[in-house]
């Protein structure tokens, strides 16, 4: 796999080039020599660990002075191999599940603002097992779409033709647009158009295109990832009874996280953000959080939607830990909780006491 032209060097340093490319060669035939140690039943945990062990030993081998650092902790890159003060380069490690067949993968926010600033020719590191099988290739070549989620986050196809890029679809470099105040304009017109490609090819009853504005009704100023997300969601929309049963408490969790006020018994909000950003219509929001009275948790009889809690804390923790800033996000949603008045003094210490076990798992 070569190396596209990078971003801050000088192009007359190859030398530097290609020790990289001979460092992720390396790196691979390591992790596929020793690949029985990474497969395993948290092989998306423990590869990136395997990856930045391999590159380390890798660097030694090969004599490169270069400092390897394994960043992690929900920074961009996840390791960077550091050539001087004001250079280093970039590896960005993703897993995929063995029953894909494919080699799509969800990347990071177009924002980016979890960067590390001085980094360039960020490489994307790829793995499946079941069979073991390893892809790497530079970030901007394989990025294939935006999707619209919780916020705008880039989509990876490892097995993409390069010039079929996003970056390619736009007429700009990616250099050009991670640089931009609003990396949002330069996806702004392409998605948008996008929605109306959809729309024209799907059924009139399965369009919500009344969500999607026109370009020029979009200010600048306006495109938070928040709103970005509400007003490019898919134009598909699903009912509440037809998601799964993992499906529904992965979005009550979510909605937990995102509208504390549910557990108060105010649904406004998490209604708006579900049809608006997930497509999805619940007619019962009551019955959802609340239905079934009351239950014991740790002794003491509480309100259904605090043992829910209990019950979908797990899930929170996931969701938490997947943010930018998950202890900041944790905090802030601690501090929300903390200030409801519905329950009584006893309801409330148990409350307390499940968010602050959900805080102990907080990274």
């Amino acid at each position: 796999m070569s190396i596209s032209v990078g971003q801050n060097l000088n192009p007359n340093e190859q030398q530097t080039i290609v020790n990289f490319q001979k460092l992720l060669d390396c790196t691979k035939i390591k992790l596929q020599a020793n690949h029985h140690t990474s497969c395993n039943n948290d092989f998306w945990k423990t590869f990136e660990l395997d990856v930045s062990e391999a590159v380390s030993v890798s660097a030694n081998e090969l004599q490169l002075p270069w400092e390897i650092q394994y960043i992690s902790g929900h920074k961009f890159p996840d390791i960077v191999a550091r050539i001087n003060a004001k250079e280093a380069f970039g590896i960005e490690v993703k897993t995929l599940s063995s029953k894909s067949n494919s080699w799509k993968v969800m990347g990071g926010s177009i924002m980016e603002s979890t960067r590390i600033p001085d980094v360039s020719r960020i490489q994307v590191f790829c793995a499946k097992q079941n069979p073991f099988e390893i892809k790497y290739r530079p970030f901007e070549e394989c990025v294939s779409n935006v999707a619209v989620t919780h916020s705008p986050r880039y989509m990876l196809d490892m097995n993409q033709n390069g010039n079929e890029s996003l970056f390619n679809k736009i007429c700009k470099p990616y250099e050009d647009v991670r640089q931009m105040q609003n990396p949002f304009d330069a996806f702004k017109s392409y998605l948008i158009e996008s929605k109306k490609t959809s729309k024209e090819a799907n059924n009139e009853e399965d369009s919500l295109w009344w969500y999607s504005p026109n370009v020029q009704e979009v200010s600048s100023q306006d495109l938070d990832e928040q709103l970005f997300a509400e007003n490019l969601i898919n134009s598909k929309i699903h009912f509440w009874n037809e998601l799964t049963a993992k499906e529904k408490d992965h979005y009550k969790a979510e909605m937990l996280i995102k509208s504390p006020k549910v557990i108060e018994g105010d649904y406004n909000n998490a209604c708006k953000w579900l049809l608006k950003t997930q497509g999805i219509i619940n007619p019962s929001f009551r019955d959802t959080f609340s239905a079934g009275g009351q239950e014991i948790v740790y002794g003491v009889k509480v309100p259904k939607i605090i043992a829910n809690i209990n019950k979908w804390k797990d899930e929170i923790v996931k969701i938490l830990n997947h943010c930018d800033s998950p202890k900041d996000s944790f905090e802030f949603w601690k501090l929300q909780i903390s200030r409801m008045t519905k329950f009584s003094n006893a309801e409330l210490e148990i409350l307390k006491r499940i968010v602050s076990e959900i805080g102990k798992q907080i990274r």
